[in-house]
């Protein structure tokens, strides 16, 4: 919100107030006798210029985790991490990371969160999701993507660009036994990794795709654990009914000439819901669920294979948070202090 303080004005007899800030247009419900109803609708923006929007190859838009978190200004999830997680029947602390005992490099994070939070209609809704997240897997299968490229180029008779079969990266790697090492020369020194054993990938680290396969693949050891993260906070805001949103329509918007670059901008519905519930609330609650004793209704998924494209959005986030100046982080809540509902959004101006 801006920190010009806007003022909540009925609009004749009608059934709804809205209210404009920077994020959005937030409309709450009233009675004819002028009480304001619990459910919150919000139609907020989202700019690719501010990090909130990632574009796939396909032309495909969806939020960022910088998106959802600015989504959730209005939806209010609550994003809790249990104490422990348990693997292979054993309890252990969460988040749970193994790192190379040499390089001490991140190798696996093992993560659960639990998302709480109201749907439209006023019930609770509790979104429970654990992930592992291995990085070998992410290396090995950056590498397979990218011996799979062919060459495209234009075809003037169809008049559209057309596949030519030809290997993109060609002398990059190759799928092999441990007794199958290709020939050493100058421009080719090769590495064996093992992927089905006794089958693998040997990798030619002179060639420039592995070089920035490797640089990908350090950036996974230095981010794993904030990249596991990410991806599981932005599956459980996606997920939840208050958002349920897995990609918009963007629209690109052109500035007035010297007033900046075009951007993409999309205008999802966020729903809300003013609550009395407090941080003990909230918490006792996500015990609950953890217990999965069935008194509260929970959905539960183990994400194994995360998709290649959404760790792609998570490494950019956390490279994006790397760069930023850190900033102090704000006071968890007291026990029994209520969280902020709708009311708090709208502060009446003084008139002079």
């Amino acid at each position: 919100m801006t920190e010009e303080k806007k003022e909540l004005q009925p609009i004749g007899e009608a059934e709804k107030i809205a209210l404009t800030a920077d994020f959005g247009k937030v409309f709450i419900k009233r009675t004819s006798g002028g009480e304001i109803l619990r459910p919150i609708k919000a139609h907020m923006t989202l700019t690719d210029k501010d990090g909130h929007l990632y574009t796939f190859k396909g032309g495909r838009v969806s939020p960022t985790a910088t998106g959802y978190t600015q989504l959730n200004k209005i939806a209010s999830v609550s994003i809790l991490t249990p104490a422990t997680i348990v693997m292979d029947g054993i309890e252990k602390p969460n988040p749970y990371v193994e790192r190379n005992p040499k390089t001490r490099a991140i190798e696996t994070v093992n993560i659960r969160k639990i998302g709480v939070g109201y749907s439209p209609a006023g019930n609770i809704v509790v979104i429970d999701k654990s992930l592992y997240y291995n990085i070998y897997t992410y290396l090995i299968q950056s590498i397979q993507a990218k011996m799979k490229r062919t060459v495209w180029e234009w075809d003037k008779k169809a008049n559209r660009r057309v596949d030519t079969g030809k290997l993109e990266n060609e002398g990059m790697a190759e799928i092999g036994t441990i007794e199958d090492r290709p020939e050493t020369t100058d421009k080719a020194k090769w590495v064996f990794l093992l992927t089905a054993d006794p089958l693998g990938i040997w990798i030619n680290y002179k060639h420039q795709e592995i070089q920035s396969i490797m640089e990908e693949h350090t950036q996974r050891q230095r981010f794993g654990d904030r990249i596991a993260q990410t991806i599981v906070e932005r599956n459980i805001l996606k997920d939840h009914p208050a958002i349920g949103i897995s990609q918009v329509d963007a629209t690109e918007i052109t500035p007035e000439k010297g007033k900046g670059k075009p951007y993409l901008m999309a205008q999802p519905t966020v729903y809300g819901y003013r609550t009395e519930m407090n941080a003990r609330d909230i918490v006792n609650i996500m015990v609950q669920a953890e217990r999965g004793d069935g008194s509260i209704p929970s959905w539960k998924e183990e994400i194994r294979d995360p998709d290649p494209q959404e760790e792609k959005i998570a490494m950019i986030d956390a490279e994006v948070e790397d760069a930023e100046p850190r900033q102090k982080e704000p006071e968890p809540p007291k026990p029994d202090q209520k969280p902020a509902d709708a009311g708090s959004l709208f502060t009446k101006t003084k008139k002079a």
